[in-house]
């Protein structure tokens, strides 16, 4: 998993409605984890400004976490790729 994600400690953080955004996603990070942005309860230009506020936290992998019945999936996506979002967990 560590080689995997390129991180340095085996712990991936749940990407949680409501309490897992930017901060938390880069403090995880920046601790050697897998940090998530739970974007679940964001709308798209929402998840855009998380995840430009996390990469300007951390210089680590992070993820956003997508779950496949939210209403705007695909424009979640296109901002996670046009965002360059290194890695993305499904739910």
């Amino acid at each position: 998993m560590c080689r995997l994600f390129k991180v340095d400690l085996p712990l991936v953080q749940a990407g949680m409605i409501w309490c897992s955004g930017w901060r938390l996603a880069s403090a995880v990070s920046n601790a050697g984890g897998l940090g998530i942005i739970g974007s679940g309860s964001m709308y798209p230009e929402v998840l855009r400004e998380h995840v430009r506020k996390c990469k300007a936290a951390t210089d680590k992998p992070f993820a956003v976490n997508v779950p496949m019945l939210y209403p705007d999936i695909d424009e979640h996506m296109a901002t996670i790729i046009e965002e360059e979002v290194p890695i993305v967990f499904t739910s």
